[in-house]
């Protein structure tokens, strides 16, 4: 009997008669009552192939359809440690199998259409680097420091010159599937970005049934890896072509043909998109991230701050944050609850970008992120996700702990409920605190000293982090009360509380 990982892919092939009048194939998988249907797919014009990701071991059995005619068989399915899709958890991230997932992501929108040797230089330095996720294009992208034609396109053209959606270039997608599944060897999410307004072949052009077509067979061919994630656009507005009703219309067939309920996002340039049921989690364009609470109370869902600015020195704003920024927002993201996305754009003679084609790193902000992933995946989880404090009332900020009466108070109180809201917004610490630990962030401040209230009866160890040095020092251990700090007096400084010996943390 064929034996396939738990969250691997079940796959079989179809020969079919060229000639032969198009019918429907499809196969049923059951399993302890379970039953799961999926639509066969084109791979060539006499090849047809089915897929199907197997969520729980014990023995599968099969039957598929090939129009009139049905054949079956059965496999067993193992558990091989693979953890399954990413799901929303709240406002954060869970495999299926339910370990935590804090995503690190990097962008390389059109690293799958550079020369071959290049894409593997990419997964070297994937294998290398913090990245757990990456934000890369179906289709190919034209912009600056993006001028290359690709090898292969995603679909046949015909006798009239333009794209046949209804032919799927084989060559294309079988190569496509075998860079999602090397990602998914290193552990990294493919989060593949469906339609975007950087194009020069006609892709962008697609009529709307054309793109529900592709789209279609994009969903029920790559659907089966377990590490795919689905954003319907970058810059979904920056698409005139395209309306409201039609980016509804492509998650409903998303919902509908993918059988595994993937992660599923938008991404904007300027206007945000209203907060949808078929949303997962939210996928945000902007350096503003003081918005990150007023985002969050709106939207209440995971929420990926995928594009803050790039590591890099181009001409473009967008392109030339120092390495220190780019560590500082991922730290600022984090302690406002939420993640950030890496992107690096150093000019180069020869335009191999990372932020779009892959290759190498250049910047210094790489490891910095790694240092937070480390430092966060070190936190003790206590069965629940990390969750953000927030502060409501202005009396309740860390500055003003233990105050009855302050003059801030009395200034909220004769402001409008639209200034009230944007001031406790940005009265939000940057502190993640779970049972066992918290851990602020100061961000550009230059203390040299501060004072923490601990709780009594516990005792807890106190650490001072550099997120520039990637250091970890402890200030103090078995501390409790009033405890007064010493700092770098330096940007870039966090401290972390953990409780020691079982005691609680408040």
């Amino acid at each position: 009997m064929e034996i396939i990982a738990r969250f691997g892919i079940f796959e079989t092939a179809l020969t079919v008669d060229k000639a032969q009048a198009p019918v429907a194939y499809s196969a049923e998988f059951a399993h302890s009552g379970m039953r799961v249907t999926v639509p066969a797919f084109r791979d060539g014009d006499d090849r047809y192939l089915v897929r199907f990701m197997p969520c729980e071991t014990g023995e599968w059995s099969y039957t598929i359809r090939l129009g009139d005619a049905s054949s079956s068989g059965t496999f067993e399915c193992v558990d091989t440690g693979l953890h399954g899709p990413v799901m929303a958890d709240g406002t954060h991230f869970r495999h299926a199998d339910g370990k935590r997932y804090l995503p690190f992501g990097t962008t390389c929108y059109a690293w799958t259409h550079q020369p071959q040797e290049q894409q593997d230089q990419t997964l070297q330095t994937l294998k290398t680097s913090p990245f757990n996720k990456i934000r890369m294009c179906i289709f190919p992208k034209s912009m600056p420091y993006n001028n290359n034609e690709p090898e292969l396109f995603p679909f046949h053209k015909g006798k009239d010159r333009k794209w046949d959606v209804n032919r799927p270039d084989e060559h294309y997608w079988r190569h496509l599937d075998k860079r999602i599944a090397q990602l998914s060897e290193l552990g990294v999410e493919a989060d593949l970005i469906l339609f975007h307004p950087y194009d020069r072949w006609g892709f962008a052009g697609l009529s709307q049934e054309e793109s529900l077509t592709y789209l279609e067979y994009c969903v029920v061919r790559l659907g089966a890896h377990h590490n795919v994630w689905w954003s319907l656009a970058n810059e979904f507005d920056l698409l005139p072509s395209k309306k409201q009703k039609d980016w509804e219309e492509y998650a409903e067939l998303i919902g509908r043909r993918d059988s595994y309920c993937h992660l599923l996002s938008i991404h904007q340039c300027i206007k945000f998109y209203p907060k949808r049921d078929w949303m997962t989690h939210c996928s945000i364009q902007s350096g503003d991230l003081c918005r990150i609470p007023e985002w969050r109370e709106e939207y209440n869902l995971p929420m990926i701050i995928d594009e803050c600015g790039y590591e890099g020195d181009i001409e473009y704003s967008w392109g030339n944050l120092s390495a220190f920024k780019m560590a500082h927002r991922f730290w600022y993201s984090v302690t406002k609850g939420t993640y950030c996305t890496h992107g690096e754009t150093f000019h180069r003679e020869d335009e191999v970008l990372w932020w779009a084609k892959g290759g190498v790193l250049h910047g210094e902000s790489a490891p910095r992120i790694r240092f937070l992933r480390q430092v966060l995946e070190s936190l003790p989880e206590s069965g629940a996700p990390l969750v953000r404090r927030i502060i409501t009332d202005p009396n309740d900020s860390v500055e003003n702990a233990g105050q009855e009466t302050h003059p801030i108070v009395k200034v909220m109180s004769e402001l409008t409920d639209a200034e009230r809201k944007y001031w406790k917004l940005r009265f939000t610490p940057n502190i993640i605190a779970g049972k066992d630990f918290r851990l602020e962030y100061l961000g550009y401040q230059c203390r040299s000293v501060t004072t923490l209230d601990l709780p009594e009866g516990g005792k807890y160890r106190v650490e001072v982090l550099d997120i520039w040095e990637m250091t970890r020092t402890t200030e103090t251990e078995g501390a409790y009360g009033q405890t007064r700090i010493h700092l770098p007096g330096k940007e870039g400084i966090a401290i972390l509380t953990t409780r020691l010996k079982g005691e609680g943390l408040e």
